[in-house]
């Protein structure tokens, strides 16, 4: 469902010169209406033309991959992204492959390189949508991760220093039960001795 309303959302994106708002056309925006054009070749993964990328332009195959892949166990998404490469296009599914639930916090963390490696040479576009659907949540839960770590080890850590002090505790009412003993055998001896 999710991936249906992402490819839904965007698929608006992907129509050529499609003109967002109603009544907006060639003419000149008046002063209190915007003009929103997105065209689909606007969202290329790289905007060096010397390259060739295959998929370079066409946002929809990059949304479509990343739902496809979501049916993947993350033992199956790691075998594929083993046999990736390094070029643009792999690093992109890299880091879609590593967006997906169930996948490793140093896997994740590990995405956020590869996507900081292809960042610079996407399209304006390109970078802002790759941006908040995805770099931005990847990082947000990355420090949501790894502040929850931080709190489970200091919880380990407090658990194990109590544990040390019930220890302490046992052994020094050992200590004081000994005392008592010796205490009152002590007083026993003394009443004897005074009779």
């Amino acid at each position: 469902m999710k991936g249906f309303i992402v490819v839904s959302g965007f698929s608006v994106f992907a129509l050529s010169g499609c003109v967002l708002f109603d009544g907006v056309s060639d003419r000149e925006p008046s002063s209190n209406q915007v003009e929103v054009e997105l065209v689909a070749e606007n969202f290329c993964l790289s905007q060096q033309t010397q390259q060739q990328i295959e998929h370079n332009c066409d946002v929809l195959y990059w949304l479509n991959y990343w739902v496809e892949q979501e049916q993947l166990s993350w033992p199956q998404r790691l075998d594929k992204l083993n046999e990736l490469g390094d070029s643009p296009a792999d690093l992109m599914k890299k880091v879609l492959l590593s967006q997906i639930k169930g996948t490793p916090y140093q896997h994740r963390l590990r995405a956020q390189g590869w996507a900081e490696q292809i960042f610079p040479q996407m399209s304006g576009p390109m970078r802002q949508l790759f941006r908040v659907i995805l770099h931005k949540p990847s990082e947000e839960l990355l420090e949501l991760e790894s502040g929850l770590t931080i709190l489970t080890k200091l919880n380990t850590n407090q658990s194990k220093v109590l544990d040390e002090q019930k220890l302490r505790l046992q052994e020094q009412q050992q200590q004081i039960d000994q005392l008592l003993k010796i205490e009152a055998s002590m007083m026993e001896k003394k009443e004897g001795i005074n009779q």
